[in-house]
């Protein structure tokens, strides 16, 4: 049965913002600051409710510029930047100072490809490759955390993937499942999502939360639905404790 719909709290418009940014991903470092990932710039911005306080990134060779920027968290008070073609994690402190690069050195798939990340809470970060169906832990990349092939799963259907902090995973699939994984990799359940073309999957304190670009958002408790406007599509979504926060094409919404 469906719930009431969540509140607005606060919201910051796209376009009192600078023009010329393209809002792909989000991550949210408290209720009113966080920090967007730009990929046709190949740049990180961070903002507040003031408007742009830093950007980072762009073209070229320097240690913070990117290459390809496929997915980003906020993790251990790190921004941390997937690059797919560089084949690494870049990381950044929370005013966009670079800190370092980590490397994904895995012999056997070189180059491994990285699409998303995901927090490890007990140590650094998950990284899974669609085209090989593998998850890492970018701190012991000799065995996978995960070998979807051997679950029958498509690393190329993966759609999105998040952490919990017990380390538990979860995998949402093109077709409109929800993989469970234990931290050490065991397959816990496989759970059918009743909305319609679901894009992001968050974590909780126990809870799941899948959403869809119309604004429809399922989870343990049933279906919600989120307050949104006229021709309003969601493109990314964050949780900061109980608050979840979204990037539409319109605003960027604290909602609770």
């Amino acid at each position: 049965m469906a719930r009431e719909p969540l509140v607005v709290l606060n919201e910051i418009k796209l376009d009192q913002i600078d023009q010329r940014i393209t809002a792909d991903q989000l991550a949210a470092l408290n209720i009113d600051r966080f920090v967007l990932l730009d990929r046709s710039n190949n740049e990180l911005v961070l903002l507040d409710e003031s408007g742009i306080v830093n950007k980072v990134g762009g073209f070229g060779q320097g240690e913070d510029s990117f290459a390809e920027p496929v997915d980003f968290i906020d993790h251990k008070l790190q921004v941390r930047v997937c690059d797919r073609y560089d084949n690494s994690v870049k990381c950044f402190d929370h005013q966009l100072n670079y800190l370092g690069t980590e490397y994904i050195d895995q012999a056997e798939y070189d180059p491994f490809f990285p699409d998303l990340i995901t927090p490890d809470p007990f140590g650094s970060v998950l990284v899974l490759s669609r085209e090989y169906g593998l998850l890492l832990n970018i701190e012991q990349q000799t065995i996978p955390v995960i070998d979807l092939n051997q679950f029958g799963i498509s690393g190329e259907c993966i759609i999105d993937m998040t952490s919990d902090k017990e380390g538990n995973i979860a995998l949402l699939s093109c077709h409109n499942e929800l993989f469970r994984f234990n931290r050490f990799g065991r397959k816990l359940s496989s759970i059918a999502v009743e909305i319609d073309d679901p894009v992001i999957v968050l974590s909780g304190i126990n809870s799941w939360t899948v959403l869809n670009a119309t604004g429809n958002m399922q989870t343990n408790a049933g279906i919600r639905t989120c307050p949104m406007v006229e021709d309003e599509e969601i493109i990314d979504a964050d949780t900061y404790f109980q608050y979840l926060i979204l990037l539409t094409n319109k605003r960027i919404l604290v909602l609770k």
